[in-house]
C-alpha cells in the first residue's frame, strides 16, 4: 500500500462536467524538482482554458519542492492539491495523481516542462470534436540554463507517429507532457506500468492507441527543458525496459519484419551510446546484434537521426529565439 497524505488544497474538487465545459485534471509527478516546479505551475495557471484542477504528487523528494507547491496552492485561483508519497517512481506517481483527479480529461505534465497558455484549450476543443481517447501536440526542446531553443518537433498524426516511436525512430509523440487523455480511456484500469520508468510513456501510449485514434495538433504547445540527469538520457536502462516491452508487443509474432526493425534500432542506439563512452567491446556487441536483426538499420538509423536533428535545428532557427 502506498502511503500518502494531502498537504495542501485550494478550493473544492470539481466534478468532471461543468456548465462551461469539461474539467481538466493536470497531474504532475515531482521528484527533487525544486528548481523548476514553480515555473511549471505558473504555466498551468496561465492556461486560457478556465476549468482546471492541478494535482502534484511528490514522490518522496527531500528538497523544498513540496513547500513551494504548498505556497503556490495558498494563493492559486484554481484548485491545486499536493499529495505526498514514498518514492515509488514516476509511473506510480502518475497513477496516484490520476486516482486523485476528478476531471473528464487528464493532462500529464512533468515537473520540469512548460506549457503555452493555449495548450489545454486547443486540445480540449480537438477531443470534444473528434471523440478520440488522447491528443498530443508539437513541442520544443530548450536549454535549461540559456533558455535557448534547441529543436522543434511537430506531429501530424498521433497514431501514425506511434509506430515510429515504437521503432525508436523519433517522431514527437514520446513526451508525456503533450498528452491530454479522455477519462473514459483511463477507466478501463488503464494506468502506467510501474515495471517501466524510462519507457513508461511508450508502454502507456501503445495501450491508449489500442482504444482508438490518437489525435495530434501540429502547433508547438509544450516546452521540454533539457538538463543533466533526465530519464531519457539513461540509455543503459532503456535497453532492458524496451526489450521487455518488445517481448510483450510482438508476443503473437504477427509482424516479424517490423519486430526485426525495432530490435535492430534498439541495438544501434545502445551500441552508439557505448561507442561514445569509449566502451568499444560493448559497442561492437550491440552493433553486431543490430546487423543480425536487420543489417540496414546500422546505416539508415544514424542517417535519419542526423537529418531529423538538422531539420529540428533549422526549424528552431527560422522560428526565432525561444521565449520560454
Amino acid at each position: 500500500m502506498v502511503g500518502r497524505r494531502r498537504l495542501a488544497s485550494v478550493g473544492q474538487p470539481v466534478t468532471g462536467e461543468a456548465a462551461d465545459g469539461p474539467l481538466v485534471s493536470v497531474v504532475i509527478p515531482m521528484f527533487q524538482s525544486e528548481s523548476w516546479i514553480a515555473e511549471t505551475l505558473e504555466s498551468v495557471a496561465a492556461q486560457t482554458y478556465p476549468l482546471v484542477e492541478t494535482i502534484v504528487v511528490d514522490d518522496g523528494s527531500s528538497d523544498s519542492g513540496a513547500n513551494l507547491v504548498s505556497g503556490f496552492a495558498e494563493s492559486a485561483e484554481r484548485p491545486v492539491r499536493l499529495v505526498r508519497t514514498t518514492n515509488n517512481g514516476v509511473a506510480a506517481a502518475r497513477n496516484l495523481g490520476i486516482a486523485e483527479s476528478n476531471g473528464a480529461y487528464v493532462a500529464l505534465l512533468d515537473a520540469d516542462d512548460l506549457w503555452r497558455p493555449e495548450k489545454l484549450e486547443s486540445q480540449v476543443a480537438q477531443l470534444e470534436e473528434s471523440g478520440s481517447p488522447m491528443c498530443t501536440c508539437g513541442y520544443e526542446f530548450f536549454d535549461d540554463l540559456s533558455r535557448r531553443r534547441i529543436g522543434v518537433v511537430r506531429v501530424k498524426d498521433g497514431s501514425t507517429a506511434l509506430r515510429g516511436w515504437l521503432a525508436l525512430e523519433g517522431n514527437g509523440l514520446a513526451l508525456a507532457s503533450t498528452a491530454l487523455i479522455r477519462r473514459q480511456a483511463l477507466e478501463d484500469l488503464l494506468r502506467f506500468d510501474s515495471l517501466f520508468s524510462i519507457s513508461a510513456d511508450l508502454d502507456f501510449a501503445l495501450r491508449v492507441g489500442e482504444t482508438g485514434h490518437i489525435d495530434a495538433l501540429p502547433e508547438v504547445l509544450v516546452g521540454y527543458r533539457v538538463h543533466p540527469g533526465q530519464m531519457h538520457r539513461q540509455i543503459s536502462g532503456l535497453a532492458g525496459e524496451v526489450s521487455t516491452l518488445y517481448d510483450s508487443v510482438f508476443a503473437d509474432g504477427g509482424d516479424p519484419s517490423f519486430e526485426r526493425r525495432c530490435r535492430a534500432n534498439l541495438a544501434v542506439h545502445i551500441g552508439l551510446s557505448q561507442l561514445l563512452k569509449g566502451r568499444f567491446g560493448s559497442a561492437l556487441g550491440h552493433l553486431g546484434r543490430s546487423v543480425r536483426w536487420d543489417p540496414r538499420r546500422i546505416v539508415t538509423l544514424p542517417l535519419r537521426a542526423f537529418v531529423r536533428r538538422s531539420g529540428r535545428r533549422l526549424r528552431a532557427v527560422f522560428a526565432g529565439e525561444a521565449s520560454w
